[in-house]
C-alpha cells in the first residue's frame, strides 16, 4: 500500500473519530450538564488528572517493553525509544480505525522495517495481543468474582449484570476465534486462496499478482508457525514475563477512572466501579466506530449513570476520554507524523542517490 493512500485513510479516520467523539460528548454534556454545573469541570483536582495521565504514559512504556522482550526472544534487538515509537504510532492508528484494527497491522509493518521477517513480526504482535486479551479477561473477571462473593454487601443493577455476561460471551467468542487462527494459521492461506479465486476478484487481480500474494502468505505462515513454536517450546519464561506486564498494564487502565472519580470528589464503591469499567472495556473492544468514538462516550454515560451524580456524568465522560483517548490521539499522532516525515525524507534521499 502506498504511503500517501495510507496517510489519507488515517486522516479520514482521525476526522471521523474526532467528529463522532465530539458529537457524542456534546449530547452527553447537553443532557447532564446545566450552566452552573460546569463548575464541576473547573473544580476537578488536577493532581488526580496528572496521575491518571502518568498512568496512561506508563501503559505506553509497558507495551514498548513487551515488544522489546518478545523481539529479544527471537534474537532481534530493538532500542527502547524505537519500541516506544512503534507503540505510540500503532496506538494512534488504533484510535482512528474501526474496531481498533489499525494498530496491530501497523506494529507488524514497523517491526518488519526493523529487520524482522513478516511472520516473526506477526508472531510478536499476535502473542502480545493474545496474552493482553487473556490479561484483560482475568482483570475483568476478578471484580465480578468479588461481587459474587460479597453480594450481600453491595448490589449490581440487573441491567449491568446482564451487560457483563453478554459482554463476556461476545469477548470470549472473538478471543476463541483469534486463538484458533493463531493455532492454525494455515486456514488464513485457505481463506485467502478462496478469496483470490473468486471470479469477481479475478477481474481486478491478475494471476501473477495472486500467485505473488499467496507466496507471501505462505512464507508468512511458515515464519509465524516457526516463531510461535519456538516461543511455546523454548521461551516460556518470556511468555510469563509478558503475562505479568500485561496484567499490570490492564490493572493500570482499570484504575484510571477511579482517579478521575476522586478528582471530581466522588466516593464510588471500588469493586462496583471496577466491574463497570470491565463491562465498558468488553463493549469498547468491538465498537465499529473509529477508536470506539461516539459509542464509548455514550456507553460510559449509560454504564456510570448508577455511580456518578447526574450533573457530573458528562464531565466525568469528557475527562476520562480526554485523559485516555485524546492524549493517546495527540501524542501518537505527533509520533506517527514525525516517523512518517523522517521515512519520507530518507526515501527521497535514497531516490536522489540513484
Amino acid at each position: 500500500m502506498k504511503q500517501p493512500t495510507t496517510a489519507k485513510k488515517l486522516l479520514k479516520g482521525t476526522a471521523g473519530a474526532i467528529a463522532l467523539s465530539a458529537f457524542a460528548a456534546f449530547i452527553v454534556l447537553g443532557i447532564t450538564t446545566k450552566g452552573e454545573n460546569w463548575k464541576g469541570l473547573l473544580q476537578v483536582d488536577l493532581s488526580q488528572l496528572a496521575i491518571a495521565g502518568c498512568l496512561v504514559g506508563a501503559g505506553w512504556v509497558l507495551d514498548a517493553v513487551r515488544i522489546q522482550v518478545l523481539a529479544s526472544a527471537l534474537g532481534g534487538k530493538i532500542r527502547f525509544p524505537v519500541a516506544l515509537k512503534i507503540t505510540l504510532s500503532s496506538a494512534f492508528a488504533a484510535c482512528v480505525t474501526p474496531f481498533d484494527t489499525g494498530g496491530e497491522p501497523l506494529q507488524v509493518y514497523l517491526l518488519h522495517k526493523q529487520g524482522f521477517e513478516p511472520g516473526e513480526s506477526t508472531a510478536i504482535v499476535t502473542l502480545k495481543s493474545l496474552i493482553s486479551a487473556i490479561a484483560r479477561l482475568i482483570v475483568v473477571l476478578l471484580f465480578p468474582a468479588w461481587y459474587l462473593i460479597k453480594r450481600r454487601s453491595w448490589g449490581l443493577p440487573k441491567s449491568l449484570e446482564t451487560a457483563l455476561f453478554i459482554g463476556l460471551l461476545i469477548y470470549i467468542s472473538f478471543f476463541a476465534l483469534g486463538v484458533f487462527f493463531a493455532a492454525y494459521p494455515e486456514y488464513i492461506r485457505i481463506i485467502m486462496d478462496k478469496i483470490l479465486n473468486k471470479s469477481f476478484v479475478k477481474r481486478f487481480v491478475s494471476k501473477s499478482t495472486a500467485n505473488n500474494v499467496m507466496e507471501h502468505v505462505e512464507k508468512g505462515v511458515r515464519d509465524f508457525r516457526a516463531a510461535l513454536s519456538m516461543f511455546l517450546k523454548e521461551k516460556r519464561p518470556t511468555l510469563v514475563v509478558i503475562s505479568i506486564l500485561s496484567l499490570f498494564a490492564w490493572a493500570i487502565s482499570f484504575y484510571i477512572p477511579v482517579l478521575i472519580l476522586q478528582g471530581l470528589g466522588i466516593a464510588a464503591p471500588f469493586a462496583k466501579t471496577m466491574t463497570v469499567v470491565g463491562i465498558f472495556y468488553l463493549a469498547a473492544a468491538y465498537a465499529p466506530t473509529p477508536g470506539s468514538s461516539g459509542a464509548a462516550e455514550l456507553s460510559l454515560a449509560a454504564l456510570f449513570g448508577s455511580i456518578v451524580p447526574f450533573p457530573l456524568l458528562g464531565v466525568f465522560v469528557l475527562l476520562w476520554r480526554g485523559v485516555t483517548y485524546y492524549l493517546t490521539l495527540i501524542v501518537g499522532g505527533i509520533t506517527l507524523l514525525l516517523t512518517y516525515n523522517k521515512s519520507t525524507r530518507i526515501c527521497e534521499r535514497e531516490g536522489g542517490k540513484r
